[in-house]
């Protein structure tokens, strides 16, 4: 062979090698909620066509989805997370019920849903976004473990860039590096609905706004070939567009969709776009994500001929997957606890919180826990956490973030009740909490309530011990409210108006997040003035001073329906002359309520009694309780039955009759209640001549709180309609 072919021939060798080697293929996952599970569909048909993949662009739910699949995922593990994620719990920063502190659960009681406002500077202020993404945010954590040290995400087993959006500076961000939970969690930070997250010195916003299909941030990355994913919401035509909310989605869409279109515009003949047909799949709606992963199925299926360009063969596609993988995570020790304190007043609290995580192996659940319970206390935006080395040791650093539009707080609550027949009363709530008084987490809770009953409150409380499980928490209290002189019978012959000023030193232990334990020792006087009657009936006055014990247990899911869990509520009040009272008395109260399920169906049976024993009709009258209203002796208006010994059985049939798994579903209930009880002035006659009563009801959980029309009928021929906004748990005022 002559020189000259030999070198046509390396030349044909080299071209032959330049024509099969195969481009940098990048994979760019587009925002759009919901929608954006169809990606999960997507990268399934790649793996099984062994297309391998080079680099990861993802903005909002294609960051998640992106973030995941680079740090080492696999399509099916992808797609499992995402099944096993509570999206409704996950559009509540809170934690459940059962985990919130005791102080929260008496709150949810009183207030019912409500408003909370935040007082900051002498202003109004309210938060940034519905949800803070507490829950997110500590999911994409867990989940990210174990590539929780690479701060270069090229240093994933695939490079991988997020994209989020500068809100202050109108900017869109790109992360390269850093903390890969963290960029991921500011990528989803859908406005109005996530809270903008700060982070690296900027307040960032969904990347969506700035750039939500980044094709130039892949071919930035040196991508040769594209595979697209839009999932981008379509325009809603114009007879659809028939309220402000409606119009102002449309305009963010259109924004958008300008932007879009103009990436799309740069693709090229080897690059491939997949549009999922999600039709009317809106990005709302988490609970119908599995279809969306069927959709990007069917989309990479309809492109496999363009797809399979970057298809290689099974020994190249075992190499890329053996890198590929998540990473083995082995739960380290943990040393030590650093609770950054610049960004929390009450870095103290949460320190106290988390402190039994020391000197254990590390654990996510029982962390995540941990922090729930802090969180639940009420005053933080978010409290992140990472594993960071020390002189060669792993410990946690927290952070918790205090609520930007506090420190201080202001939340308020309407109950309302009208039986249509002339008979109505309403009672309007207000409390300002004055929180991060100190490092330990000291507030000032203060209270005030119209109608019904008049109140003033103001309490200082004072968590304390190792974990917080203790407190301390003197309180001043007035109250006022009228009340029947009916000789046990539902007939009124005088009305008083009871008045009560109380200061207490009370002393509680909270061994968990279901249980409160307490003592107090208060001092006060009441008096009872005729209102209504015959100058026949005396007027009363007395001090009392004596001794509270209180026990209350609840593991309720929910304050206003609960579908699961027990509430009791026990107490003793000793009067002793010792300690100022003008007479010896002991009262005791108690509630019960338990709550049981089926599919829609729940039974709720409870019972609750007031008895006292002691001489003086002035203590007596501290001990007055009432009965009356939907489910408390229906039939009778609320608390038209007033004595010194009271008692109720009751059992409450409800249906749910909305879609209780759909995420923005109205709970609507239909259900019916059974009651027996009585009032009595002897202790001796409990149980005497018990009434006998029932109701029909339909209830509406609204975010105001429980909303109730039904009907009862009591022993005797007493009926009445209502119209209530309460709870069909009933705490003392």
């Amino acid at each position: 062979m002559s020189r000259i072919q030999a070198c046509i021939a390396l030349l044909l060798i080299a071209s032959s090698a330049v024509a099969t080697a195969r481009p940098k293929t990048c994979l760019v996952l587009g925002g759009g909620g919901a929608r954006g599970a169809a990606h999960i569909g997507v990268i399934e048909v790649l793996e099984r066509e062994h297309i391998p993949i080079d680099c990861v662009v993802g903005t909002s739910m294609g960051a998640i989805v992106g973030g995941l699949y680079a740090a080492g995922y696999d399509g099916t593990q992808i797609r499992d997370v995402l099944d096993h994620i509570d999206w409704k719990g996950m559009f509540s920063d809170d934690p459940s019920r059962p985990e919130l502190p005791m102080r929260r659960k008496e709150d949810e009681l009183r207030f019912l849903g409500g408003v909370e406002l935040g007082l900051r500077d002498g202003r109004i202020a309210f938060p940034r976004g519905v949800v803070q993404g507490q829950k997110l945010q500590l999911l994409l954590r867990r989940l990210l473990l174990p590539v929780g040290t690479q701060a270069n995400f090229d240093d994933l087993t695939i490079p991988f860039r997020a994209v989020a959006t500068d809100i202050g500076a109108g900017q869109r961000v790109v992360f390269d590096s850093g903390d890969l939970a963290m960029a991921i969690r500011a990528s989803m930070s859908v406005p109005a609905a996530f809270a903008p997250l700060r982070y690296q010195g900027r307040l960032l916003v969904d990347g969506g706004i700035s750039d939500n299909v980044p094709v130039d941030v892949a071919r930035a990355m040196g991508a040769q070939r594209l595979i697209v994913v839009d999932v981008s919401e379509r325009l809603m035509p114009a007879d659809q567009l028939n309220s402000p909310f409606t119009i102002a989605s449309q305009m963010l869409t259109v924004m958008m969709k300008r932007q879009t279109d103009a990436q799309l515009a740069t693709l090229g003949p080897d690059d491939v776009l997949l549009t999922p047909a999600l039709g009317d799949l809106g990005s709302a709606n988490f609970d119908r994500a599995p279809q969306a992963v069927e959709r990007g199925v069917e989309a990479a299926q309809a492109k496999l001929a363009a797809l399979r360009r970057d298809a290689v063969d099974a020994g190249d596609y075992a190499r890329f997957t053996a890198h590929h993988h998540l990473p083995a995570f082995d739960p380290p020790l943990v040393a030590f606890l650093d609770v950054l304190k610049d960004r929390s007043r009450t870095a103290g609290y949460v320190e106290q919180r988390l402190s039994g995580v020391v000197g254990k192996p590390f654990d996510a659940s029982k962390l995540d826990q941990r922090i729930g319970e802090a969180y639940g206390e009420g005053s933080y935006e978010r409290i992140g956490y990472e594993l960071t080395q020390r002189n060669g040791e792993t410990g946690l650093t927290v952070l918790p973030v205090d609520k930007g539009w506090g420190p201080n707080f202001l939340r308020m609550g309407l109950r309302l009740s009208d039986n249509f027949n002339g008979a109505n009363n309403y009672q309007l709530i207000a409390q300002a909490n004055f929180t991060g008084l100190n490092d330990k987490g000291g507030e000032s809770r203060n209270r005030v309530q119209l109608g019904q009953v008049t109140e003033l409150y103001s309490e200082f409380l004072q968590p304390y011990g190792a974990r917080g499980q203790f407190y301390v928490a003197p309180y001043l209290q007035y109250r006022a409210n009228d009340f029947p002189i009916n000789a046990g019978t539902a007939v009124s012959f005088a009305e008083y108006r009871h008045t009560r000023g109380v200061g207490a030193l009370e002393f509680g232990y909270t061994p968990d997040t279901n249980w409160q334990l307490s003592g107090a020792l208060e001092y006060g006087r009441d008096a009872a003035r005729l209102h209504i009657g015959t100058p026949d009936f005396p007027n009363l006055s007395s001090a009392f001073g004596g001794v509270l014990t209180r026990a209350v247990y609840d593991d309720l899911d929910n304050a206003g329906f609960p579908t699961h869990g027990t509430r009791v509520d026990l107490s003793q009040e000793f009067l002793l002359t010792a300690l100022g009272s003008s007479d010896s008395a002991n009262i005791t109260r108690l509630r019960w309520d338990t709550a049981l399920s089926s599919g829609a169906n729940t039974f709720l049976i409870g019972a609750r009694a007031d008895a006292s024993t002691g001489s003086g009709r002035g203590v007596q009258i501290a001990a007055y309780s009432p009965l009356g209203g939907l489910t408390n002796l229906s039939g009778y208006t609320e608390n038209q039955l007033f004595d010194s010994q009271t008692a109720l059985v009751r059992g409450v049939y409800y249906r749910r009759l909305t879609d209780a798994q759909a995420l923005f579903s109205v709970p609507v209930y239909l259900g019916g209640s059974l009651e027996a009880g009585g009032v009595w002035n002897n202790r001796h006659d409990i149980g005497r001549d018990l009434i006998g009563a029932g109701s029909v009801f339909l209830g509406v959980d609204t975010f105001l709180g429980p909303i109730f029309l039904g009907y009862g009928y009591a022993q005797g021929g007493h009926n009445a309609l209502y119209l209530t906004f309460g709870s069909l748990l009933r705490s003392d005022p």
